[in-house]
């Protein structure tokens, strides 16, 4: 059985389930869950992150709505698919709001360069 371990910010404005949704994703994303392999059951993974049950299935049945995970009765959720597309595009929407609240509260477009450089490194105009 997978451990899947990975931190909850309790100081976010991001519920505790949209958190665990989207690091779900993410593990999707880098390759570490696969299609149709299992995820943790909905107790492992609350005992492992130590959130409530009631946190996990939440992050989960809406997995399962999306089309993420799929409920396999009597055994648990395996990876179905994720629209790695839509789940860029939903990211890159996420920082254009970021940028266009920023820009409105005053934050220059060259500490914004300086923090795209940090985290890419060099040229933030190198493909």
């Amino acid at each position: 059985m997978l451990v899947l371990w990975f931190p909850i910010d309790y100081n976010s404005h991001v519920p505790v389930y949209k958190q665990i949704k989207e690091k779900i994703k993410e593990m999707i994303v880098k390759g570490h869950l696969k299609e149709g392999q299992f995820v943790p059951s909905i107790r492992v993974l609350a005992k492992d992150i130590g959130v409530n049950v009631n946190t996990v299935a939440r992050a989960y049945r809406e997995l399962a709505t999306e089309g993420v995970i799929k409920p396999i009765k009597g055994e648990g959720y395996v990876v179905a698919s994720l629209n790695t597309d839509e789940f860029f595009k939903e990211k890159l929407q996420t920082l254009r709001e970021i940028l266009s609240n920023l820009k409105e509260q005053g934050i220059s477009k060259k500490e914004v360069e300086t923090i795209l450089k940090e985290v890419f490194g060099g040229d933030i105009c190198d493909p």
